[in-house]
């Protein structure tokens, strides 16, 4: 009962003080956002960068600094356009603010970039930097920017007949070239088998067999075998295979060519044709 009152004495008296606000979190020294996180090879994106000198000097010569990792930024983007006097650095872009940040005074730049449209996939930390003549941040990390490569990949299939006496069988080469503008990556390309055969190669499936590609550079090809037994095969009846591209890693603008088709005849035990 004495606690009781002594504590209603002290709120009558106004001696009984709130809790202190807690102070305001200082702002961020560098902040980086980007206007979309994932993008194609050829657009364009916009990158925001806001900078604040926190401390209670000037700082001199300011510049405002732009980069991504693990990649270097101008190795996969240009700057068509900026809201201040820029310049390209070896491995990112710089602007340049007038001569003095003052003392908790904060400035923004956005850069605008067109990703190579020959660039990968690519999946990158965007970095943003407050540099002067007497005081520089690190490198800050931002946002992940996600490219995906766009690449023509044009799909091909022979088959050559191996009439050796251990194992006569049918051997068939996939190709996938890359027609540009950036690399095939990540593209699967399956054939279908005409019913009752199977294969050995690449990785076999129910009816299917799937050969994988991994990087096609533009201007280049690349290829896997696969081989399915002669013996299997009646003679006097065509058979035809078709390969078709069934998965890619980047984005394949042309539809037309991602497939195609040889037929096979057994005329005579010693003699196929194939076409």
């Amino acid at each position: 009962m004495r606690k009781r009152t002594v504590l209603a004495g002290l709120v009558a008296a106004g001696l009984v003080m709130a809790s202190a606000p807690s102070a305001a979190a200082d702002p961020a020294e560098v902040e980086t956002s980007v206007s979309q996180a994932s993008v194609l090879a050829g657009d364009t994106v916009t990158v925001t960068e806001k900078v604040t000198n926190v401390h209670d000097f000037s700082i001199l010569h300011p510049t405002v600094r732009l980069f991504s990792t693990p990649d270097a930024l101008t190795g996969y983007a240009s700057l068509v356009d900026c809201s201040a006097s820029c310049t390209t650095l070896p491995n990112g872009f710089q602007a340049t603010l007038p001569e003095a940040l003052d003392g908790f005074a904060s400035a923004t730049v956005t850069f605008t970039l067109r990703i190579a449209p020959g660039a990968p996939n690519l999946r990158e930390t965007l970095q943003g930097q407050l540099s002067g003549s007497n005081y520089a941040t690190p490198p800050v990390d931002g946002p992940t920017l996600t490219v995906t490569a766009k690449a023509d990949g044009a799909v091909g299939l022979t088959a050559t007949p191996k009439l050796g006496l251990l194992v006569p069988r049918l051997e068939f080469t996939v190709s996938v070239r890359s027609l540009g503008p950036g690399p095939v990556q990540g593209a699967v390309v399956t054939t279908t088998l005409p019913s009752g055969l199977n294969a050995s190669g690449c990785t076999p499936g129910a009816g299917t067999v799937a050969c994988t590609f991994p990087d096609v550079p533009a201007g280049e090809a690349r290829t896997a075998t696969f081989s399915v037994p002669l013996s299997l095969l009646s003679l006097g009846l065509p058979y035809t295979f078709t390969a078709r591209q069934t998965a890619s890693a980047s984005l394949d603008p042309v539809a037309s060519n991602d497939s195609a088709s040889t037929t096979c005849t057994v005329l005579t035990p010693l003699l196929v044709s194939c076409r």
